[in-house]
């Protein structure tokens, strides 16, 4: 039994070995929120704060034109957008956001309908979190898909 407390159980491998010496690492993931609905967004925020692999730093603003400035002036690793921004859709933003940068974008809405989430893949999100079963896992599970499926890994 030593040699497995020892990590050198021959049937793991070795990033399986490292992993029971060294305690988990929270990602860290910078996020741009666009959220008209302050409520919403500090709900996502909580939720997003309590991953247990991401450490996501969440930066809000209620429109698409603060958020075109904000991705102007800083790099996010992922966007998280309403599909709702007060009367008209993001999916303007995210057509354009997408076409001029690499970064990912996730449409979030109540309206957990199939022809909004058509409308948001043909527009170049990548992933879809619907806020009426919104959680951290599903945050947290759509971010990590989202990040790593892309990289590749």
């Amino acid at each position: 039994m030593s040699h497995i407390a020892n990590g050198n159980d021959p049937f793991l491998r070795e990033d399986e070995r490292v992993s029971l010496h060294i305690p988990p690492v929270r990602e860290k993931v910078f996020a741009l929120l666009i959220d008209d609905d302050a409520a919403d967004a500090a709900i996502t925020t909580r939720l997003a704060a309590r991953s247990k692999q991401l450490d996501v730093d969440i930066t809000v603003c209620f429109s698409v034109e603060e958020g075109l400035r904000l991705s102007a002036r800083r790099r996010f690793d992922i966007i998280y957008v309403d599909y709702w921004l007060g009367l008209q859709t993001s999916i303007g933003f995210i057509r354009e956001f997408t076409q001029r940068h690499d970064t990912p974008c996730v449409l979030m809405t109540g309206l957990d309908e199939p022809d909004i989430r058509r409308i948001g893949f043909r527009a170049g999100v990548q992933a879809f979190l619907s806020k009426e079963d919104l959680s951290s896992q599903g945050i947290e599970a759509v971010t990590l898909a989202v990040l790593h499926g892309r990289m590749g890994n």
